[in-house]
């Protein structure tokens, strides 16, 4: 994706223009970059230059990873060293000179401030950075609702239990734990088990047919096949909550690197339904579960543990009879931090923070 024919690249000239025409019309007090796409973060330096307005950085995921042997995303081919270098490049030109940065993880942020110490970023000041997750939005679920159609056969089905995202490699250790966890629950409760079906949507960018479904495999491996279908091309983020709230249970699954927060945690939690996460023990996600009970249930795995069996057990099995009872759970309350007013406010907090910091320099 850091390859010149990405999508980045290819809207970075039009993005270039388009923000240039903007600046000449009328004055800005600052520029917010937030977006996946690595190489428009250039673009704030240089509408700096050009028209010395500040701009402030939102990171979804890292941009480079000095280790690069255990990536968050492998598609980007960040371990060849062309895109390894490119990757570099662009942080080390963009991240610098930003008034101010937000992540979705504290790790990330972290991680750039050891980096860039020695230059004293003018984000790094207390105040300047910010660690904001993905928001969620009740008006986004009405609007799912519009197109959904209810049975009203009465018709007897299995309860089911729906994961949108990536998936691949990537997903591997989580779903394997959970894959796991439910193969030593079918043998005390095999009703439980055999009564409930996951599927797995979006979860392999690009996917064509005959392609591999590596979740599936894993599923098949435990002998899971019966219950667990794989649909990997891509879905809309409409379509995603119209699955969600079509479902009687929500799945979520983690990777094998602890700063990674998954976008659709507050999401997923708002829509009432059971939840169950497969998450790395050292990472921001694990930690709102732990902070937040009412959450849903949350597995676990570190860097060469997991969780005991036994204990993984206990929690699917609790999970699944909140599913196959189609259990609904009003979290509105405790997410009132998590949704998008709370959290928009919170980025008008730092964007003041900036901006007086950067009129104070610029005296």
């Amino acid at each position: 994706m850091l390859g010149f024919g990405g999508i980045g690249w290819r809207a970075f000239g039009p993005m270039l223009l388009a923000g240039q025409k903007l600046l000449k019309q009328r004055r800005f007090d600052l520029v917010f970059i937030s977006t996946a796409k690595f190489p428009l973060f250039l673009l704030g330096p240089i509408w700096r230059k050009w028209f010395g307005v500040p701009f402030v950085l939102d990171l979804h995921d890292p941009c480079y990873r000095e280790d690069a042997s255990n990536l968050i995303w492998p598609s980007f081919n960040l371990k060849h060293t062309a895109s390894r270098r490119l990757a570099k490049h662009i942080e080390s030109k963009s991240v610098p000179s930003a008034a101010g940065c937000v992540s979705v993880s504290p790790i990330y942020i972290e991680s750039l401030r050891r980096r860039y110490e020695n230059k004293n970023p003018p984000w790094s000041l207390e105040g300047n950075y910010a660690v904001i997750p993905f928001a969620a939005r009740s008006n986004d679920f009405a609007e799912a609702e519009k197109r959904i159609k209810r049975s009203n056969t009465g018709a007897k089905r299995p309860a089911t239990i729906v994961y949108v995202g990536a998936g691949g490699p990537i997903m591997a250790r989580s779903f394997s734990l959970l894959c796991r966890t439910l193969s030593h629950l079918r043998v005390d409760s095999p009703e439980l088990v055999e009564g409930v079906r996951i599927e797995l949507y979006g979860t392999m960018l690009g996917w064509r047919t005959g392609d591999p479904q590596h979740l599936a495999e894993i599923a098949k491996e435990y002998e899971l096949d019966s219950i667990v279908s794989e649909y990997p091309s891509r879905v809309t983020y409409r379509r995603s909550l119209e699955l969600l709230l079509e479902s009687d249970g929500a799945l979520i699954l983690g990777v094998d690197e602890n700063g990674y927060m998954p976008s659709k945690l507050f999401s997923y939690a708002l829509s009432g339904k059971p939840l169950l996460a497969s998450l790395h023990r050292d990472g921001p996600a694990f930690a709102e579960f732990q902070k937040k009970p009412q959450l849903g249930h949350a597995l676990w795995f570190g860097l060469a543990d997991e969780i005991a069996a036994k204990d993984a057990v206990k929690i699917v099995r609790t999970f699944l009879q909140e599913v196959v009872v189609r259990q609904s759970f009003d979290r509105h309350a405790l997410l009132k931090p998590n949704l998008a007013p709370a959290m928009a406010s919170d980025h008008v907090v730092l964007f003041e923070m900036c901006l007086q910091q950067f009129q104070r320099n610029q005296k």
